[in-house]
């Protein structure tokens, strides 16, 4: 199952689109759903996370968080009224 999840976040196939070399996609969905909804992947990553950063020779916990100031709404700047084309966000 893993195997197959791997597959279809690292190829962006769909679903049903799944080599036959795994179970039917109908399984691996369902498992994937089940997984996602008790957020086993959230678990998951952040253990991976951990693992990554400590053999990186860093803390555990990072420190420092990056925000794309360009789309976050901030205080009550009525003059700054542009559009961003791309993102279709007001800012």
């Amino acid at each position: 199952m893993w195997n197959a999840i791997f597959y279809l976040v690292k190829t962006g196939c769909q679903w049903y689109m799944l080599p036959l070399d795994f179970p039917r996609w109908q399984l691996v969905y369902y498992y994937y759903r089940k997984w996602a909804s008790q957020l086993n992947f959230d678990l998951l990553l952040e253990k991976l996370r951990g693992q990554v950063r400590v053999k990186r020779g860093q803390r555990v916990e990072p420190s420092v968080g990056i925000m794309d100031s360009q789309s976050v709404k901030w205080g009550n700047n009525a003059s700054l009224n542009g559009v961003d084309g791309n993102k279709k966000v007001k800012g």
